[in-house]
C-alpha cells in the first residue's frame, strides 16, 4: 500500500513539473523525488565491513624491587703471628709459643 501511495504521488509530482515549464524545443528538465530513508532490511546496509576488531591490551609488567643491600661492615679480621718458628699462619702450621693477633688495616 505505502509502494503504491509513493508512486501515485510521484507520477503526480512529475505531471505537475511537465505542465509547469514552457513548451520550448531546447527545455530540460530534471525532476527527483525523494521520500523519507532508503531501508535495506534488517541488519543489511549498502557498505557491511563485518565486525569490529577487537584488540586486547597486553599484559601488566611487574616489577620486582632488588632486595634490600646491606652496609655492615664486615668483621675486623686478623692474622696470627708465631715468634718461634717465625711466620705467619697459614704458612707456618704449628707455634712452639701463643700466637699473636696482629689486626690487618
Amino acid at each position: 500500500m505505502l509502494k503504491k501511495s509513493a508512486l501515485i504521488l510521484g507520477g503526480l509530482v512529475l505531471a505537475a513539473g511537465m505542465a509547469a515549464l514552457p513548451h520550448k524545443a531546447d527545455a530540460r528538465v530534471f525532476v527527483g523525488v525523494g521520500i523519507g530513508v532508503p531501508f535495506y532490511g534488517y541488519g543489511y546496509a549498502p557498505y557491511y565491513y563485518g565486525p569490529p576488531v577487537v584488540a586486547y591490551a597486553p599484559p601488566p609488567v611487574v616489577y620486582a624491587p632488588p632486595p634490600p643491600v646491606s652496609y655492615i661492615a664486615p668483621p675486623n679480621q686478623s692474622y696470627y703471628y708465631c715468634d718461634s718458628p717465625q711466620g705467619y699462619y697459614p704458612s707456618v702450621q704449628s707455634c712452639s709459643t701463643p700466637w699473636r693477633e696482629v689486626p690487618r688495616k
